[in-house]
Formats: structure tokens, C-alpha cells, sequence
């Protein structure tokens, strides 16, 4: 069992306080799953406190004793009821909370347990802090990389003419699982989280948009998870992409192939084309001081120029705004490449890049690599090759 290194847990806590201090705020109390993971080493049932000054504590609800086996951190205590917390808080009066994804009747029950306590929205410094990795963290995605490969070429050894959306998706999640991913992805978008870790979408059904803010959406099964592989049959000619997000330790890489049984359209072999000059784009230009809303218009001058504008991530009303995303304990995390992202990128960042491009009655091509922003540009994380997949039986 991987357990997060104690000297990484303290850096970690170390870079909260700090942000803690600045803000003026006598500690932060935190309970979502992916912060208590990320500070404790630890996803049991419970809540974390940092001091601003001293040492945190995890106070466990369920389980104590896997607690304790997996967190490298000290304190670990038991927390029977949450009329216990303002014991643990040491009298602090301000305090940081993840309000930005608390619900408002439990913020309610924490208001009262915790009379007399102040609360401050910490959940933008926790995303900013995760948005830059350390190097023990890129070795987790690194793994997650070799994963997602052996995922690939299992999909693209199982691709025939006639098996169905579902079926080559089933043997991808099985491929995916043996390399040793997790199976389930974490999302801190609201509502946002029931996404597959599979997505195998051929020919149109890849212009099937859905609910979720990404470029894919797909048919699904049923309106009840209208997202996802169909039972579709896939066809000769005729783009097959595959989108899937693959999680180890915890950590997400982020990829997309496109692949083909036979040949496609020269318009989308060129669409696909433009899809690799994006990501040797962003490979050059993704350094610290640049901008998501840089890598964005310097994304669509290129798909303006190649004459593809108009099927640049998505089609019509359902195009989105962005071309990358932050990866990390989230598959949805900071920074975002798209407009009005004006922070500078910074050494450390992970971002998944994914230029796609739309084609009604035909379908879509694109592709999606992961990479680590270094002062010398990004570094590919992402080991599969990025040429279309072209099988001829």
C-alpha cells in the first residue's frame, strides 16, 4: 500500500498555513474527501484542523483505525459527534471552510456546534495550493500514464467492425483497471462527478452533447446517465474517439485517441492534424508566466487558420470555452485554459489539453495529452503516441 510520505504531508500543511497567516485567519477546518486526502494521506470519514500555528489534527469519524494505518501525521483523534469540534479548535474565532462545496443546510448544523466561530470561503486557496504538484505528486501521474497506455492498446487490439460502443468501452475499463487504475474519478464540479471513466464514442454520436461543461458527451444507456458509450455499432470509416481519464494513487492523467477502421475523410484527417500542432503549441508556450487565456486564443488562431474554426470543441450552441484543464486528486482542477484566465501558469502546474473538433452527420477527431509546465515548456506526461490509430481489419 502507497502511503503519502510524511515530509510530503508537511510541505503541504506547511504552504496552508502560510496562506492561512495572510488571510488573517486562526486556522481552517476541512472535511471534503479530497482535501483530507491531499493533507492527511487519508480519505476516512472526519475532518481536518490547521492551526495557523502548529500542529493540524485529523479527527476521524469512521474509520479510526484505517486512519491511523494510512496517515503518516501524528495526530490522529476520534471525533464521536460534531458538538465535539469547538474542543479541538484551540478557541479560534476565524476560520477557513470549504464553503465552496458545503451544502447550506450542513453549513447550518457547523454554525451551530460552532457558536461565536466566523467562516471564510478557504476553498480557492485549497485549489490554488493543489494546482502545483510536487514531484512526488507528477510520479503518481507519471504512473497513471503508463497506465492509460496499456489501456489504449488494449482498446485499439479489441477495435472490429461491428462490435459496439459499450463493448470496446468494456474492454477498456477492464484494461484500465488490470494496469492498476482506481476506477473512479473525483470532480469538483457540482453534479458533475457521475461522468464515466470510460468514454468510446464512434462516428455522430460523438456530436451527442450532454449535461457535463466537456467537450464530449456521447448517448449513454439511458437518460438516466445520459453520458457515455451506446450501444451503437461502430463502423468502418468512421472516427472512433476514446476519452478516458485514468486514476492511480488517487492522481488523474487525462487522454484522448482517435482511432479508425479503415480511412477517414481527408477534412478530418486534417482536423486531426491541426489537433497535434495545438499540443505541440501548448509543449513550446506552456511555461510559467504565460496564460490559460493565451494558450486559448493561440489554440483557435490555429484552428481559424487551418479553415476549422467553426468545429473547434464542440458544434453550434454546444461549444465550449476552454482547450485544458488542471489534473491532479481532481480531474477538474485550476488552471483552466480558456479566456479570461489571466493568472500566470506556474512551475508545478499539470494540465490535461484537449482540442477537439466537431463535424454534424460525421462525427469528431481530436486528441488530449497531459503535461507539466517547467520553466523550459511543457513536459509531455502522456506516453501514448498522438497519431490517428488506423487499423485496416
Amino acid at each position: 500500500m502507497l502511503l503519502t510520505p510524511r515530509h510530503e504531508l508537511d510541505l503541504r500543511i506547511g504552504r496552508l498555513q502560510a496562506a492561512l497567516r495572510d488571510l488573517g485567519l486562526d486556522g481552517a477546518l476541512l472535511h471534503s474527501t479530497t482535501s483530507l486526502l491531499y493533507f492527511t494521506g487519508s480519505a476516512q470519514q472526519g475532518h481536518l484542523w490547521v492551526p495557523a500555528n502548529g500542529e493540524p489534527r485529523y479527527l476521524v469519524r469512521r474509520v479510526l483505525e484505517r486512519a491511523r494505518r494510512e496517515s503518516a501525521l501524528p495526530g490522529i483523534e476520534p471525533l464521536t459527534t460534531l458538538r465535539a469540534l469547538p474542543d479541538h479548535l484551540g478557541g479560534a474565532r476565524r476560520i477557513g471552510m470549504e464553503l465552496d462545496r458545503l451544502p447550506v443546510a450542513q453549513f447550518e448544523v457547523y454554525r451551530r456546534h460552532l457558536p461565536g466561530v466566523d467562516a471564510a470561503d478557504v476553498g480557492p486557496v485549497l485549489r490554488r495550493l493543489r494546482s502545483v504538484k510536487s514531484p512526488w505528486e507528477v510520479e503518481r501521474i507519471r504512473a497513471a500514464a503508463r497506465a492509460a497506455d496499456e489501456t489504449y492498446r488494449a482498446l485499439f487490439a479489441a477495435l472490429r467492425e461491428g462490435m459496439t460502443e459499450l463493448e470496446l468501452s468494456v474492454v477498456g475499463e477492464g484494461a484500465q483497471r488490470l494496469a492498476g487504475a482506481q476506477g473512479m474519478i473525483r470532480w469538483h464540479a457540482h453534479n458533475a462527478f457521475e461522468s464515466p471513466a470510460m468514454m468510446v464514442l464512434a462516428g455522430e454520436t460523438a456530436l451527442a452533447f450532454s449535461f457535463a461543461d466537456t467537450p464530449f458527451g456521447g448517448e449513454g444507456l439511458t437518460p438516466a446517465a445520459p453520458y457515455g458509450a451506446s450501444r451503437r455499432p461502430i463502423r468502418r470509416d468512421e472516427p472512433v474517439c476514446v476519452d478516458f481519464p485514468t486514476v492511480v494513487d488517487g492522481y488523474v492523467h487525462d487522454q484522448t485517441r482517435t482511432m479508425v477502421i479503415g480511412k477517414l475523410p481527408r477534412q478530418l484527417v486534417e482536423a486531426h492534424d491541426t489537433a497535434r500542432q495545438i499540443l505541440d503549441m501548448v509543449a513550446r508556450e506552456a511555461r510559467p508566466g504565460a496564460t490559460g487565456q493565451q494558450l486559448w486564443e493561440r489554440s483557435v488562431d490555429i484552428a481559424r487558420r487551418a479553415g476549422l474554426e467553426e468545429h473547434f470543441m464542440g458544434a453550434g450552441n454546444s461549444r465550449v470555452r476552454f482547450v485544458g484543464h488542471g489534473v491532479g486528486l481532481e480531474l477538474d482542477e485550476w488552471p483552466i485554459l480558456a479566456p479570461k484566465q489571466t493568472t500566470p501558469l506556474e512551475a508545478g502546474n499539470v494540465i490535461a489539453v484537449e482540442p477537439k473538433f466537431f463535424f454534424p452527420g460525421v462525427g469528431a477527431v481530436g486528441l488530449e495529452s497531459t503535461f507539466l509546465v517547467t520553466p523550459d515548456g511543457a513536459e509531455r506526461l502522456s506516453i501514448t503516441p498522438e497519431e490517428l490509430g488506423v487499423k485496416d481489419a
